[in-house]
């Protein structure tokens, strides 16, 4: 990965002819500032490449051969395999009904749910819980952070990947000081969730394809998209732990009642959160989602239609 953003960084610095300049800017853009939205598209289009060469056929495979049940097995496994990560950090955020939540979903599901394979937990009412260090951080005060697109990785933000690296490092260094024999049961496990992770999340690729194909610009469209269902976790998560009410801590951001800026036929679960594999391979599920925006009233008289339209407006020199 490293390899790739040097060699991407590298193409963007070499001469070439004038790059366009792109319609958003942090003054324009809701979320995280898109500071590096040249390098970004450039990554992204590299990614998209590779999503359209690998990672669709791969999926339209996977959902052709599996029956939905076995997907869903496949998804429920995959997501229990994360509830400690889960439970770490709603412990660290002080989220301690969160936390309790968790712990229980986890216990449930890999006893009477046969190791994760089926979510007997949501049913009596303990829903998935959100809870990664990204989210930790940004509960700990650390709220502005600019977007980025990493090669394979995807868009996220730069306080989210670092999160993401701590996460991995802390599981590292948790190998070398558990048990040899604990240890060795815990790196089985990693491996299993390494597998089946972007396995799980193959059955989410036909949702991004549709939101691809419904816009005219897909980097804008789905940088909008991730950006909302982030802002909207982070803040669920913030208002539930006890730091928002210190000071310095508490939401400012005025954002509770914004409202979105996509449709919602163009909302799905595999864009809640940023990309932790390529973008199509992404299959978070968090609980807390925005609520619906209220829908304007029209004035009487003024025509309605079955759909909605975006329509950019470029200006020209000279006119």
């Amino acid at each position: 990965m490293a390899v790739v953003l040097a060699a991407t960084l590298s193409a963007c610095a070499s001469g070439g002819p004038p790059q366009p300049q792109f319609l958003s800017s942090p003054s324009q853009a809701p979320g995280s500032a898109d500071l590096m939205e040249q390098m970004n598209r450039s990554v992204f289009e590299g990614n998209q490449r590779f999503n359209h060469a690998v990672i669709y056929p791969l999926a339209r495979s996977y959902r052709d051969t599996l029956p939905e049940p076995v997907r869903d097995s496949i998804d429920a496994f995959t997501a229990n395999l994360n509830e400690p990560l889960v439970f770490a950090n709603n412990v660290l955020q002080l989220r301690f009904g969160a936390a309790t939540t968790t712990l229980g979903r986890f216990v449930l599901n890999s006893t009477i749910g046969i190791g994760g394979l089926i979510d007997v937990a949501a049913p009596e009412g303990l829903a998935r819980q959100t809870g990664d260090f990204g989210q930790t951080l940004y509960v700990w005060g650390f709220r502005n952070s600019d977007f980025i697109v990493v090669p394979v990785v995807g868009p996220t933000t730069v306080r989210d990947a670092f999160g993401n690296g701590v996460e991995l490092t802390a599981q590292i260094l948790l190998g070398t000081i558990l048990p040899p024999s604990t240890a060795t049961a815990a790196g089985h496990v990693g491996a299993v969730g390494t597998v089946t992770s972007p396995v799980a999340s193959l059955g989410k690729v036909e949702q991004m394809q549709e939101l691809e194909h419904s816009s005219v610009d897909f980097y804008a469209m789905l940088r909008s998209v991730v950006e909302q269902r982030r802002q909207a976790e982070l803040r669920a998560a913030l208002k539930e732990s006890p730091l928002a009410g210190l000071p310095g801590l508490e939401d400012r951001s005025g954002a509770e009642n914004d409202l979105l800026l996509i449709s919602p036929a163009l909302s799905s679960p595999a864009l809640e959160s940023p990309a932790l594999e390529s973008p199509v391979l992404q299959a978070p599920g968090p609980t807390s989602q925005p609520l619906p925006a209220e829908k304007p009233k029209r004035p009487v008289g003024e025509p309605t239609f079955p759909g909605w339209s975006i329509v950019i407006t470029i200006p020209h020199a000279g006119g």
